[in-house]
């Protein structure tokens, strides 16, 4: 092939283009399908100037950062205006990304193919040395082509973090690169901020920008599991909405496709050595390891490899397992409530959550939640009402609680909190006294109570659950609660902390010898506030 033929493909081919860049590496199927993504992205924003937004999720160690760096230096190269901003978590993954697009643009395969993307000049030896007219630092560089703008203010690429700033940038192309990370996943604080980065990013994209996005999943309701549910309405010639049409579209893959996720099916990405000697790819013996790695967190492993934090989860919790109320049987008899003709018990937890910080660094890190919860005599849990709120304000703590003891005459209520949330705690407890509430509290730290969340879990929630022995109440909080109670890794806790504060500081009734009341039934008669 001549010159121009290898030039014309390819321009024409992304896959191409990456394997004559990097003939010794391997690529897979995996590889060339993620590629035909991206190509199909910017061709397809080119032709029709409306923006397009495309993500890939693959497993860890799939070389999809590389394939989003590759992809960037193919943008620049077919046009040589556009500009890039390249984001990662943090400064060092997008420079490191970075290296890989200068290390292209300044290869003999590339300098051959495109001569005019960078100045080069003679040097003393008299051989070709890069001599760039514009910026070619760590996190920015410019091509010297003619057709980019010589008034053009942002960097062809800019490699830059999420805790960046962004201002004054318009960028024809946002690339975001593994945003959640295991630094920022597994915190309030830290889910936000990412969020807080994606939003700040988009909206320095030019009209009909093009966003591409990398990444593996670590919860159900991470970045990439928010963006998955979020949706666009779609109007029609004369300004009716007449659909929706997902935000992203989605291109996501698992390790391996068995059954079980146990390894046994066939790899994405086989285990291979190239011709240069490296080992790449997957197989069974490899996965085996990166699970004990994750000592037994089943659904980080999940997510990072099979994209689906619920993997491993065989005795989760499921929807066929959550029974529900009726709110006409419910009723307050002569202070005592009852559940029909039974009496039930009820109690109160709370889980405090409060804000850190002062002035502008304050930051609210999470949820305060309020459980009521009740037993009857025959062993059968009831979650009577929810409250989940954010706030600064003891007094909002107060008024929440008091709310909630008004309706239901609970006696005394579990207070779960740590070290600074006390003084709120403290607070609650004074202003009862003051207002002359009778309702008592109890103070709970965190470190009282045994085990830890997964212990929790396995011991009172799942046998509780699976044996159909608990039931909600239709509406409020109830879906954040089952979210919570059914994910291994739910992105808050908040709500079934408050239950378990609650139920663990209860009294369950005596139990009849000869329980009769079981059913198969998802609904039964009872009631709610609500």
């Amino acid at each position: 092939m001549t010159l121009d033929e290898i030039r014309e493909r390819c321009e024409k081919d992304l896959y191409y283009y990456a394997q004559l860049h990097f003939p010794d590496r391997y690529f897979g199927d995996v590889h060339q399908e993620l590629f035909l993504s991206f190509q199909k992205s910017l061709f397809g924003a080119m032709e029709s100037g409306r923006e397009t937004n495309d993500a890939a999720l693959v497993p860890r160690d799939h070389q999809k950062s590389f394939c989003l760096a590759v992809a960037c230096s193919w943008a620049v190269t077919l046009h040589p205006w556009i500009t890039i901003a390249y984001v990662s978590s943090n400064p060092q993954l997008a420079q490191d990304q970075l290296t890989v697009i200068k290390n292209i643009f300044k290869s003999d395969t590339h300098r051959e193919l495109w001569p005019s993307m960078l100045n080069y000049v003679k040097g003393r030896t008299g051989e070709l040395e890069h001599k760039p007219k514009g910026t070619w630092t760590l996190d920015g560089i410019d091509v010297d082509h003619p057709d980019r703008p010589k008034g053009e203010k942002d960097r062809t690429i800019r490699a830059t973090s999420a805790r960046s700033t962004n201002t004054g940038g318009h960028y024809k192309i946002i690339a975001y690169d593994d945003l959640v990370t295991d630094e920022n996943y597994n915190s309030h604080s830290g889910r936000e901020e990412v969020k807080r980065a994606y939003r700040s990013f988009s909206k320095i994209a030019t009209t009909g920008a093009i966003k591409w996005l990398v990444g593996t999943r670590y919860l159900p309701m991470d970045l990439y599991g928010e963006l998955k549910e979020t949706t666009v309405p779609q109007y029609d010639e004369e300004g009716n909405v007449v659909g929706e049409s997902p935000l992203w579209n989605w291109f996501e893959r698992k390790v391996e496709d068995s059954r079980f996720s146990d390894g046994s099916g066939n790899f994405l990405w086989k285990r291979q050595i190239s011709e240069d000697g490296k080992w790449y790819g997957f197989d069974r013996q490899i996965l085996a390891s990166k699970r004990a790695e994750c000592l037994g967190d089943e659904a980080l492993f999940g997510g990072q490899y099979y994209n689906d934090p619920e993997v491993g989860g065989e005795n989760r919790v499921g929807k066929d397992n959550f029974m529900y109320l009726q709110p006409n049987m419910l009723e307050n008899r002569q202070g005592k409530w009852h559940y029909g003709n039974k009496e039930i018990k009820i109690s109160c937890g709370m889980d405090l959550a409060f804000s850190e910080g002062s002035g502008s660094k304050k930051t609210k890190r999470d949820y305060t939640a309020i459980a009521v919860t009740a037993w009857d005599n025959d062993g059968y849990l009831y979650i009577l009402d929810l409250a989940r709120f954010q706030t600064a304000k003891a007094e909002v703590y107060y008024e929440k609680l008091v709310e909630m003891h008004e309706y239901w005459d609970f006696r005394e209520v579990t207070i779960e909190t740590n070290v600074g949330g006390i003084v709120v705690a403290n607070f609650i407890q004074d202003e009862l006294r003051r207002e002359g509430h009778t309702l008592v509290v109890k103070n709970q730290y965190k470190n009282q109570t045994s085990g830890s969340k997964e212990e929790r879990n396995s011991q009172l929630f799942e046998p509780l659950y699976r044996q159909k022995s608990v039931y909600h109440t239709k509406g409020g909080y109830t879906r954040l609660l089952e979210e919570e109670v059914s994910s291994a890794r739910p992105s808050h806790d908040d709500l079934k902390d408050a239950v378990w504060i609650a139920i663990s500081n209860s009294k369950r009734p005596s139990k009849a010898k000869f329980a009769t009341n079981k059913t198969n039934r998802n609904v039964v008669q009872a009631g709610s506030r609500f």
